[in-house]
């Protein structure tokens, strides 16, 4: 399992610089171009993210699994899954503009449409490459062309806001992020065998993934949900100052899924063959998602006056919100280390059900909060629902699938720690400060290693998941 750590490693460091480099996108545009143009970029990334994830719909993932579990099928997954991306990306890069055109939308907005599309074609473009590297363990390999893109958009970014340039060219340099990840995706996947004496057919593959993807789909509906209802009932200052907040907690997030996404395939083909060290690695794999998450909580919540402020002055007022977000990310770290179980069990319509009933109530909270609490509302809404339809829920779904047994005294004992710590720099002179942010980070740290030295059997027994 060497290469599991190894990869898992790169991926974290990844994609925590991947969304180092997104947040200083969002900085540009941010600074540069104003709060107002700030939220409609927002606004607009999240559509084209909404018809990224329809060209893959999940199809990817169950792809990976079928392939890890049976070798012998994977050239036919593999083949299957590019015939699908071959009609699926045309159809839905057609489809962005037309809605956003039939939707009323006045022409800047329909020409943004058209530059997302493009990075709709890359996007199904590479998914088939995106699949080898994620068989051989390359995770690394697959990060690395998403970063080597953002890299290239950043100063197209800066020149066109420097410029006052309109909205479609700014989507335009994430489209052109899109296509140099592509590129470097498939060659580093090097060739593929999709020669195979059987024979999958695509609307096989896409039936076996759709409640997975109609599951995923809910899920960034759930995310986006928020800021259009915001846009809807109160402004686009409001949805500027709640998308600014979410751009300091994805980064932890995305570096949670990174380690989820480097145990995937392991924990997938351990999970009949050898429940012991199925059990191991998910035990394991939740400890180090619950620990990053909580370092970063601590962190964000005792800076986040200076973190926002990093936004310009117009965003300075939403340094409480960001507090209030970053104790979602407690709740996501759990969610997303044990949601992959339900996947592996194939109890995808159960994820995908209680997605839906995630967004219905965090549907019923915005619209009952935000009236009364404004911005925070939301917030607070997005993190009851989270706590309740996400963290508890998923987690006894996925124990009850898989019938592994998580021990969750050193996730209580990880949580608590971050949570004493968090409250003790908020009562400090120094709250909301770069030197409070930086302090609740060590102090965390050094909780945590001195519990791991206190139950060190324990931690050199989840230690073996990955070593």
């Amino acid at each position: 399992m060497s290469g599991l750590l190894h990869s898992g490693a790169r991926l974290v460091v990844g994609r925590v610089g991947l969304s180092g480099l997104r947040m200083g996108a969002a900085l540009i545009v941010a600074c540069l171009a104003g709060a107002e143009q700030f939220g409609a970029y927002a606004l607009l990334l999240s559509l084209v993210g909404l018809a990224e994830w329809l060209v893959d719909f999940g199809q990817t993932d169950i792809g990976v699994r079928d392939a890890a579990r049976r070798p012998r099928r994977r050239a036919a997954v593999l083949d299957a899954l590019a015939r699908t991306k071959r009609v699926q990306g045309p159809a839905v890069a057609v489809a962005l503009p037309l809605l956003l055109l039939a939707a009323g939308q006045d022409r800047d907005v329909v020409l943004a449409g058209c530059a997302g599309s493009v990075a709709v074609l890359a996007t199904a473009w590479l998914q088939p490459a995106r699949a080898t590297l994620r068989l051989a363990l390359r995770m690394d390999r697959d990060i690395g062309a998403e970063l080597a893109g953002v890299a290239v958009m950043l100063p197209l970014l800066a020149l066109a806001c420097l410029h006052r340039a309109p909205l479609p060219l700014l989507v335009a340099s994430f489209a052109v992020a899109r296509l140099v990840q592509a590129a470097l995706t498939i060659h580093w996947a090097g060739p593929i065998d999709m020669h195979s004496a059987t024979r999958l057919t695509p609307t096989r593959l896409a039936g076996q993934a759709l409640p997975l993807g109609c599951a995923g789909l809910l899920v960034l509906l759930y995310d986006a949900l928020a800021p259009l209802l915001l846009a809807r009932l109160m402004d686009m200052r409001a949805v500027a100052l709640y998308v600014a907040a979410a751009r300091f907690i994805m980064p932890v997030l995305v570096a949670v899924q990174a380690v989820g996404s480097a145990a995937f395939p392991v924990i997938a083909r351990d999970w009949r063959r050898d429940p012991a060290a199925f059990a191991r690695t998910q035990q394991a794999t939740l400890l180090l998602s619950v620990a990053l998450a909580a370092l970063l909580f601590a962190g964000i919540h005792g800076g986040a006056a200076f973190m926002i402020g990093l936004m310009g002055p117009d965003f300075v007022a939403g340094a409480p919100l960001l507090q209030l977000m970053a104790w979602t990310l407690l709740a996501r770290a759990i969610t997303t280390a044990m949601a992959p179980l339900i996947v592996i069990a194939g109890w995808q319509g159960r994820a995908m059900l209680l997605t839906l009933l995630s967004l219905a109530g965090q549907c019923a909270a915005l619209f009952l909060l935000v009236p009364h609490m404004g911005v925070t509302g939301a917030a607070l809404g997005c993190l009851l629902v989270e706590l309740l339809l996400g963290t508890v829920a998923v987690s006894a779904i996925a124990q009850r699938a898989t019938g592994v047994a998580i021990d969750w005294r050193p996730i209580a004992t990880t949580i608590g720690s971050a949570i004493a710590t968090a409250l003790l720099i908020a009562a400090s002179p120094i709250a909301g400060s770069f030197a409070g942010g930086l302090a609740a980070g060590l102090i965390l740290l050094g909780a945590l290693m001195l519990i791991g030295r206190r139950d060190a059997p324990l931690w050199r027994q989840l230690a073996g998941g990955v070593a």
